[in-house]
């Protein structure tokens, strides 16, 4: 932010700079209104490419007379009508508040975000209870600017706004309540009450993740595939919202590697599930020992280290696996995929229990050893995963599949 600071005394040349202010409002309105438009069809373009719901996705352009209201009641003023920073807001409103940080990684590949966010410490006290809001300073990304119809956006600024329904319908209440009160402040006993009101939206707001989360649980149990094998006693795989793998144990590895060959090679699950994979790719299954030492090495660390209970958590996470490994890896890698390996099935049945965490650090840290995918980094790789299952477990998967 650019800010050159005056002797507020002097209202005759602070009245004079607002005024100037407000001419270059004028002269460029337009300029403004098709910028805030064109960011707007970027965000949609954006969330058009992934399955992540979104309510709306809206712009502001502050009017003439808000315009004037704020620079008139600033202590300072700023140098240039286009170092304002919210002179064009644009909005993402999602449905659920855990969906807040994927919609911001996702903007995050199209657009230039300043991450250093700053919460509002001028407001009056009844102004700081209410709204959650995640605020960004978005411009398009350096490259788009050389494009001819993009380079007289360059320098303009606008901030960018990520809420839920719920916290987007408060700011729209607390937006009346400004007008009704103007400069005047709320009685003590109402700020307590606004203050209530916005600790019970936010608590809505994790109730409705819960339910969500506990709704698409459910589903994804009632749409497996029923097992015929029942884990041996004491035996659990409990994947609640961490992750942490255990400690290799070498012997282990390799007591489990010498068993998986067989494994791999002769259970009709995993052959089934493989031969999808690859017909999906439309190439060839190729067996190879150190791939095999690798999911060795994850599935000791899971703790899945019995052949029944992986052809349990195979059959259980079936649909889900191979819709995932469809979309992971894209059409663009379709095309060059020279071969699948054989147990391959193994290696997305460890990402389908990352993604269950719904967590994208955890996916992060645990799968950056066990990728390696030419133009895919390891970010991209958890975003895109997570996305992905969020849209399988959403729907019922394709029984053609």
């Amino acid at each position: 932010m650019t800010l050159r600071h005056m002797d507020s005394k002097n209202p005759l040349l602070h009245a004079q700079h607002v005024s100037t202010l407000l001419d270059q409002y004028d002269e460029s309105f337009e300029l403004y209104r098709a910028y805030s438009e064109r960011l707007m069809i970027n965000l949609g373009e954006v969330f058009n490419k992934t399955s992540l719901p979104i309510s709306a996705i809206s712009g502001d352009l502050m009017s003439r007379a808000i315009l004037k209201k704020f620079l008139t009641e600033r202590g300072g003023y700023y140098s240039r009508l286009r170092d304002i920073e919210n002179l064009i807001t644009v909005r993402v409103v999602v449905y659920f508040s855990d969906d807040i940080d994927l919609a911001v990684s996702l903007i995050h590949k199209e657009f230039a975000l300043d991450d250093s966010f700053q919460p509002v410490t001028e407001m009056p006290d009844q102004d700081r209870f209410g709204l959650n809001t995640r605020r960004f300073d978005i411009k398009l990304l350096t490259d788009q600017y050389a494009r001819p119809e993009y380079q007289r956006f360059n320098g303009l600024k606008a901030e960018l706004e990520i809420r839920t329904v719920l916290q987007h319908s408060w700011s729209e209440v607390k937006g009346i309540f400004d007008m009704l009160v103007g400069r005047s402040r709320i009685p003590g006993q109402n700020v307590n009450k606004l203050a209530q009101i916005s600790y019970l939206l936010k608590m809505a707001d994790e109730e409705l993740v819960r339910i969500k989360d506990q709704i698409l649980q459910q589903n994804t149990l009632t749409n497996a595939q029923p097992s015929p094998f029942e884990p041996p006693p004491g035996m659990t795989l409990d994947l609640p919202q961490t992750l942490e793998l255990k400690p290799v144990d070498p012997q282990k590895q390799a007591d489990l590697a010498t068993r998986l060959e067989a494994f791999i090679l002769n259970d009709a699950v995993v052959r089934d599930m493989d031969r999808s994979i690859a017909d999906h790719y439309e190439t060839r299954l190729v067996y190879r020992d150190n791939f095999v030492t690798t999911l060795a090495e994850i599935l000791v660390r899971l703790g899945l280290d019995r052949e029944e209970r992986l052809r349990e958590e195979l059959t259980a996470n079936k649909s889900v696996i191979l819709i995932l490994m469809k979309n992971i890896f894209g059409d663009t890698s379709r095309s060059g995929v020279e071969f699948i390996h054989k147990g391959s099935s193994l290696l997305v049945l460890f990402y389908v229990l990352l993604a269950k965490t719904g967590n994208i650090e955890i996916i992060k840290k645990n799968v950056r050893a066990y990728i390696s995918l030419k133009g895919l980094s390891v970010e991209d790789f958890a975003n895109d995963l997570l996305t992905h299952y969020k849209k399988v477990i959403r729907k019922a998967p394709d029984p053609n599949w």
